[in-house]
């Protein structure tokens, strides 16, 4: 009974000083905000940066917002000092509500600054948070730079407490990467060090990683001794993200020696704490593990649900590498249920995924840290060698000086003779040479002439098959705007009809399989007229005529904006746009419209339809130089990096939800070029897209140009045909 007395005195006194501990931290904060109104300069940031520092971890939001006001104090002080603290906290908040690109962006900001200000200190904790966010972006090169760098820093100190945390740090990245062996040596190096210093901080976490990396190489007895050791050194008072990782770790573990009722235990424990605490990760984490158990028991349709919910978080939150194991296990479940065509759209979207974080970029920039990292360590092991071997060197150099010099001085005097006569000799051979060399000219000469003659003749025939090239091309693309224009009208006759019969049947047939597919056959028709139109429009640009005009860019966008919302837009989509004072563009009017319209109206097809996100369209018109540049930003569902190159190519679909065959982009990019501009895609990923188009400031100009260009052009041509006609009469 006395041990157990024992036990509960430690935990009432453990209890008692945490209770302390947030009656003062409360009483802190108290204290603070009540001096915050009074306060200013100095006095006002050290409040603010108090009030941040003590919500940090407790509430991150309101630490966010007291890190951003001392930053602005920081500033307007001109502290550089204060501004790298500050901007470390609220680079860290950013990080903790997932704002990851902000807090990456803030950290390098604060970062230059630090390095600027040679503040060690300051840097390596930044290099931990910056690694921290790669982490989370899959961005593991980066990562792993930063912890090396960050672990130079901390071993020049001899810090083994902050060592064996960075340490720990590129074992995870590590173990991230799978390569399971080097992470385990690193979790060991940092073990050792915390043992030989007695360091308990994050001891449990960092047993509970060991055990995960047993796990991953078989070894599930290991494994479970280092996760339980974990949970015994928080003795029952581990924190929710301990709880989190070693119940995860134990569910594996049971998974893989076939015990699944006992694994199915520890993941829902896992579960209920990540959903507790809104950490998402772990969400998805075990929603994937909760689908490899139904699959094993062959319960489909829970492992569809637990599937894509875990595909929805890791889309929302972009966890690239929970994305792979998801549509892995999506083609295992289809290929149970034998679907093959969703077999092969979720292993297309696994390569793709997989491509993307673990490509041959990130090989190479691991690769390069690593090997910037081995040679650092081994440049103090050759250095210390160095030393030894430099001081035997220099004895046998000043025994060895005494001979040179001797050898030398016998050297000089026999070369000095040598090289008499050597110099005579040449002399002799020198007079030849020249004579011979004369002539060789001469020959050069006569050679150069001749090729001169033939090279003249080479171009003359080049430049006579290029103009005919180019009068060929011209024939031939005014034969396929002939076609597409004929092709378009003739197809749409025998169109309407279709229509026409489809709905009179709709009317006559009662059947539901055959109204079914008359009305597949009407909107398929309906589709096919969309797209002849739109394949007239590129014969109408062609044969268009340019008009320059003032252009009034809020009287375009309120036209497309009404047009839009005529055909309806999608629930809560907003456009806005954007004008820069003082733009002024002289263009074709028509053909300003047809391009902006298409590029909004493309967003506005492909918005992104989660109930979570509010779609958006926002335009702006800026001057660029001699341009006028139109941006066009969106938040819709994106382009995938091998469609990127080709989108404005025609007939080439960004999405499946493409209406007119993929001709919308080709019309913006060929009326662009037709004005002597440009439109390209800025960027693109899961969280929307950028297009941005150059309208030249003034057609007339461009006009000019393409009339001199043409005009010169014809020229050639009715030179080489005069020139073919005299050549053709010689003959005759």
């Amino acid at each position: 009974m006395y041990p157990k007395k024992i036990d509960r005195s430690k935990a009432f006194f453990i209890f008692l000083l945490i209770f302390i501990s947030i009656g003062l931290t409360a009483q802190k904060i108290d204290s603070l905000k009540k001096i915050l109104p009074s306060s200013e300069g100095v006095n006002k940031y050290e409040i603010l940066f108090g009030l941040a520092y003590e919500y940090s971890d407790v509430n991150d939001s309101l630490s966010l917002i007291y890190s951003d006001q001392a930053i602005n104090i920081a500033f307007q002080l001109g502290d550089s000092t204060r501004i790298i603290k500050a901007g470390r906290i609220k680079a860290g908040e950013l990080r903790r509500i997932e704002k990851i690109e902000e807090s990456i962006q803030m950290t390098h900001y604060v970062m230059k600054i630090a390095i600027r200000h040679s503040d060690r200190h300051e840097i390596k904790l930044l290099l931990n948070s910056l690694a921290v966010a790669y982490t989370f972006k899959a961005e593991y090169d980066k990562a792993l730079k930063c912890h090396f760098e960050s672990l130079v820093i901390r071993e020049a100190e001899g810090n083994k407490r902050e060592t064996s945390i960075t340490l720990n740090n590129i074992g995870v990245i590590y173990y991230k990467l799978r390569d399971f062996s080097k992470a385990l040596a690193y979790y060991k190096r940092s073990l050792k060090l915390k043992r030989e210093t007695d360091d308990k901080y994050d001891l449990d976490r960092l047993l509970i990683n060991i055990g995960l990396c047993f796990n991953e190489i078989g070894e599930y007895a290991d494994a479970r001794k280092y996760i339980n050791e974990g949970l015994e050194v928080c003795n029952g008072k581990c924190s929710d993200q301990t709880v989190l990782e070693s119940q995860i770790g134990l569910g594996f573990s049971f998974f893989k020696t076939h015990d699944y009722s006992e694994s199915l235990i520890h993941f829902k424990l896992s579960y209920e704490v990540a959903k507790r605490i809104g950490n998402f990760r772990f969400q998805a984490e075990n929603l994937l593990s909760f689908a490899k158990i139904d699959l094993i028991n062959k319960d489909y349709k829970e492992a569809l649900k637990n599937l894509k919910e875990a595909e929805t978080i890791s889309l929302q939150k972009g966890y690239g590498q929970l994305l792979i194991g998801t549509y892995e296990l999506f083609s295992k479940l289809y290929q149970a249920a034998k679907d093959f065509e969703n077999i092969a759209f979720y292993q297309a979207k696994y390569i793709a995924i997989k491509d993307s974080i673990f490509g041959e970029r990130l090989i190479k920039n691991l690769a390069q840290v690593q090997t910037a990292f081995e040679e650092r360590e081994n440049i103090k092991t050759i250095a210390e060698r160095n030393q030894v071997v430099a001081l035997q060197e220099e004895i046998i150099m000043r025994q060895q000086r005494q001979y040179i010099f001797i050898i030398v001085i016998t050297c000089l005097i026999v070369s000095l003779a040598l090289m008499l006569v050597y110099f005579n000799r040449q002399l002799r051979k020198i007079n030849h040479e020249l004579v011979l060399a004369k002539s060789k000219i001469q020959e050069q000469n006569d050679r150069l002439e001749h090729y001169n003659r033939e090279l003249e003749e080479r171009v003359r025939e080049r430049t006579k098959d290029l103009l005919l090239a180019t009068k060929a091309l011209l024939t031939a693309n005014k034969d396929l705007d002939n076609f597409i224009y004929k092709s378009s009208h003739d197809l749409r006759g025998p169109l309407a009809t279709l229509k026409g019969l489809s709905n009179l049947a709709l009317m006559d047939v009662k059947d539901e399989q055959a109204t079914s597919y008359l009305k597949q056959l009407d909107a398929t028709a309906e589709r096919l007229n969309r797209v002849l139109s739109r394949l007239s429009i590129v014969n109408y640009i062609n044969d268009f005529v340019l008009l320059p005009e003032a252009i009034d860019f809020n009287e375009i966008f309120n036209e497309i904006i009404a047009f839009e919302n005529k055909k309806g837009l999608p629930p809560r989509f907003e456009i806005s746009y954007e004008i820069e004072p003082s733009i002024t563009l002289r263009s074709d009017v028509r053909l300003v419209y047809l391009v902006l319209e298409n590029l909004i109206d493309n967003a506005i097809k492909f918005c992104n339809t989660s109930g979570r996100i509010n779609p958006y369209v926002k335009i702006s018109v800026s001057k660029a130089g001699a341009f006028v540049k139109v941006e066009i930003e969106d938040n819709a569902i994106g382009i995938f990096e091998q469609g990127k190159l080709d989108i404005f190519q025609m007939f080439m679909r960004g999405s499946e939800r493409s209406e007119t065959g993929g001709i919308g982009l080709y019309l913006a990019r060929h009326a662009t070029e037709k004005m002597g501009g440009e439109v390209s895609l800025e960027y693109s990923s899961r969280d929307g897209s950028k297009f941005q188009v150059l309208f030249p400031q003034d057609l007339t100009i461009v006009l000019e140009a393409q009339q001199r260009e043409e005009k010169k052009l014809l020229t050639l041509l009715e030179e080489q045909i005069d020139e073919d006609v005299n050549s053709q009469a010689t003959v005759i």
